[in-house]
Parts: structure tokens; sequence; C-alpha cells
């Protein structure tokens, strides 16, 4: 499918009145968009205070500095897309620098779909790495005019969002080289997006993933204490290694590395988190059976 032919397809999909796409959704999914749209809304963070923002969201430290804007929160935050900062204030800085690292790695030249991309920025890391065409989707309406406004902010022309549900894509077979899939496969049902995925990507193609692991029960009793960070389903189905076993039924699976055994501690202070990180890095990764007990992992999908 040419890059010509998917944006025409895009065109003739697109959602002309996003209450009655809302509407049609499950439930489920609704909470999702619900949920999601008030975490990226600016005049709920510009009210919230300090100590209630600690319950909705994991990384208040990314809040910094954007109380004056009127744009949303991510417009013209971007501490998003650079690595070194990253690293050093972000308790997941090891491996969003890494995923950004393979997302650009897997994309010049090539056709890349983004799925349940939020505000887009692993669509615009990918754009900027030279992709030929980038399509971002989300069942969120306010998520793809987000997307479209940081595009146009970045002044990529090269990436497009587009209102849809990875659970049933309008694409054709064969249609994309790389399919990012950055923290949302636990928001969906996980083997019917499989068989979606496989269904879309070229022969060859590779997806590739970053995902909360739901096997350290210290981070599971967490995400149970903190309800108003995530909907019913997304605790429920935080990904395991049965899902890994589902993934195996329809792709290669590759490159699984596992982040984040003590640098979730960071959130108490944050002076710790390089030595954290360099104990994670350097000692506990490595370590068979005990890395599965991380917060993060990585892994690519062929097909």
């Amino acid at each position: 499918m040419s890059k010509e032919k998917i944006i025409q397809s895009i065109k003739n999909h697109s959602i002309s009145d996003s209450d009655d796409w809302f509407a049609s959704l499950e439930e489920r999914k609704q909470e999702e968009v619900l949920l999601h749209d008030k975490l990226r809304d600016m005049e709920f963070r510009k009210k919230i205070s300090k100590e209630d923002a600690k319950k909705f969201f994991s990384n208040t430290k990314m809040l910094d500095g954007l109380e004056d804007t009127e744009d949303s929160l991510f417009m013209n935050n971007q501490k998003w897309f650079d690595n070194s900062y990253l690293l050093k204030n972000s308790i997941s800085g090891l491996s969003d620098a890494y995923f950004n690292e393979l997302i650009s790695n897997n994309s010049k030249g090539k056709i890349v779909l983004d799925v349940a991309c939020g505000f887009g920025r692993e669509s615009i890391v990918s754009a900027k790495s030279e992709a030929e065409l980038v399509v971002g989707i989300d069942l969120s309406s306010n998520s793809v005019k987000e997307g479209n406004e940081l595009a146009k902010k970045n002044n990529l022309t090269n990436v497009i969002f587009s209102v849809a549900d990875c659970e049933s894509l309008y694409f054709d077979d064969d249609t994309f080289d790389t399919i990012i899939c950055a923290r949302m496969l636990h928001h969906i049902e996980f083997e019917t997006v499989m068989k979606e995925l496989q269904r879309v990507l070229k022969k060859d193609g590779k997806v590739i993933c970053i995902e909360a692991l739901g096997i350290n029960p210290l981070l599971n009793f967490y995400r149970k204490i903190t309800p108003e960070q995530r909907t019913h389903w997304e605790t429920a189905n935080i990904l395991t290694f049965k899902h890994i076993k589902i993934a195996q039924k329809y792709f290669k699976v590759e490159n699984i590395k596992f982040w984040h055994f003590l640098s979730p501690l960071a959130k108490f202070s944050r002076m710790l988190l390089p030595m954290l990180n360099f104990l994670d890095a350097r000692l506990f990764s490595k370590i068979p059976y005990l890395n599965r007990l991380a917060w993060t992992f990585t892994f690519e999908l062929r097909k």
C-alpha cells in the first residue's frame, strides 16, 4: 500500500462527529478515553495541587515549568524528546531513551504505525528520524488533534494522526514496515490486537514495544492503591509472560530487555536517581529471573 493510498484511506475513514464516535465505543474504551483526556487536560493540570498531583501522575517532575503555557501539557515540552534530560530527571529515563533509539533505528525510509499514540510523542520521534510516513492512531479525538498540532509545531509533514480503534484497523494487509506500541498493550484486548498487527505488518516487518510488567508483587500493590492513575482494565491487564506466549502465536519474539528495579525509589528522592539507574543497568537487569521483577520491559515482534 503506497503512502498516497494510506493517506487517502485515512481521509476516507475520518471521523466527522467525535461525539457519535465516542458513543459507539464499548464502555471500557470510553473509560480509557475519559481518564486519559482528563490527565492531559491543561486546565486540570493547572488547577490541581502538588499534593493531589501525586495521586494522578507517577512522574510530577515532567510538570515543572509548564504552568504558564496555554497549550496542552505536551505541546511545548521538548523534554520528552531529549534523551539527556530523560536520563537525568525521569524515573523511566533509561527505558525511554532506549526506546527512542529503537524507534529511530526502525524508522528511516519506512512506513510506520504508532498504535494508541496518545499525544504523539513516539510518532514525532519516528518522523524526526526520517520515516517516509508515520501514522498515529488513537481512540481519542482530543489526542489526535493534539498530535496534529504537535507535528505542526515541529514543522513535520511526514506524520499524520487519525481517530481509529487498534482492535479493528481499517488498513489493508501488509501496509506497515514498523509498528510502535508504547505502553498501550495493557489498554486493549491483547490477542485481538496481535492478530490485527500481524495482518497489517509487512513480511519481515517489526513491532517494537515498551510495556509495564506485572510480575513484581510490590509494583502490583502500588498499582492497586493508585487507582486514579489508570482504569480498572489497565490494572487488570498489565503484561506478564502469559502475553508473550500469546504474541508467539503470531510473531517471533526478540530482544526482551528488563528495566527499572530500583529506579522507582527515586520517586521519594530524585538525588538517588543516577545511583539507582547505575545499579539497575549494571546489576539487576543482568540477573536471570530476578530481572523479571522489573517495572518495565521492552521487546520486539518480527513477522
